[in-house]
């Protein structure tokens, strides 16, 4: 179980970048972002189907710019942990 979440400080933010993704061929889920990580909107996107480094080259290319922090998810003992990739 591991994947992608970004976590955003803007709803206008989250929105930005899902359609930007979207429009690039990257499916992303709509979540609640994990306390552990929130930045303030509550909105977090759960991506499965990219890699860190071409999810943070695609946010670097992203025209509109965009206030993320992107945390790599793993399953561990009592939970998920998060680490930070950007």
């Amino acid at each position: 179980m591991n994947y992608l979440v970004i976590v955003f400080r803007s709803r206008n933010d989250a929105l930005a970048l899902r359609s930007y993704l979207s429009g690039r061929g990257v499916s992303s889920t709509a979540i609640n972002a994990p306390r552990s990580i929130s930045q303030s909107c509550g909105i977090a996107l759960k991506i499965t189907n990219i890699t860190p480094t071409t999810l943070t080259n695609l946010i670097k290319s992203c025209p509109t710019e965009v206030r993320c922090t992107v945390y790599s998810a793993r399953a561990e003992q009592g939970g998920i942990g998060y680490s930070l990739v950007r």
